[in-house]
């Protein structure tokens, strides 16, 4: 009988080991680890020196749907270009970065709290080579650049709900799961704050 069970144990975290491997390959496989692609963007990706913040965004008419693409996130710093996908549900997250939806955040190039999660295995790897200064850069589909420059990263509890609130200038969040080298869930997020610093039309 034991080893009956020993069996089926290990069966069965043959099979979920295989299944969390397919899924997070999936993942990968969305995420461009295309250093010229991701420094493409702009020309001036690699300057730290602090840049002012602008006061108002965009209004936007935008109603975009659940699941919905709605552009394209930019990390020149950690050579990463991944799509950004409206909702932070599991379907949305295995496609990109989720934007938030609610608690009184806007999106991309809007006044007020832009809030994308994204997964530290795939996505966010390498967030934490991040520096204040550092920029990234949000291109939504009808081709406008948003610029953001981090001022400050910071790491709350896993269910801290405090950085997922809206605010009055224009301004970003990234948020990954913490510890980064972590197996398994989380305790704690992983937060990078940025402002809007410029916005380019199409």
């Amino acid at each position: 009988m034991i080893r009956v069970l020993a069996i089926l144990l290990v069966v069965t975290g043959g099979a979920m080991i295989t299944y969390n491997g397919y899924q997070l390959w999936d993942q990968l496989k969305v995420v461009a680890k295309d250093p010229q692609l991701a420094m493409s963007i702009a020309n001036n990706w690699a300057e730290r020196t602090p840049e002012p913040s602008l006061t108002q965004g965009i209004s936007s008419p935008r109603h975009p749907k659940r699941g919905e693409k709605i552009g394209k996130l930019y990390v020149p710093r950690i050579g990463v270009v991944v799509p950004i996908i409206y909702g932070t549900g599991d379907e949305e997250l295995a496609k990109g970065v989720g934007q938030y939806i609610g608690y009184g955040t806007v999106l991309p190039g809007e006044t007020g709290h832009t809030v994308l999660a994204g997964h530290r295995e795939t996505a966010f790897r390498r967030a934490g080579e991040l520096k204040d200064g550092d920029k990234f850069y949000v291109k939504t589909n009808d081709g406008r650049v948003f610029t953001y420059q981090i001022r400050k990263t910071f790491i709350v509890d896993d269910d801290n709900r405090s950085v997922i609130v809206g605010h009055d200038q224009p301004d970003a969040s990234l948020i990954t799961c913490y510890p980064f080298e972590m197996v398994g869930s989380a305790p704690q997020r992983y937060i990078i704050r940025a402002d809007l610093v410029d916005i380019k039309n199409k």
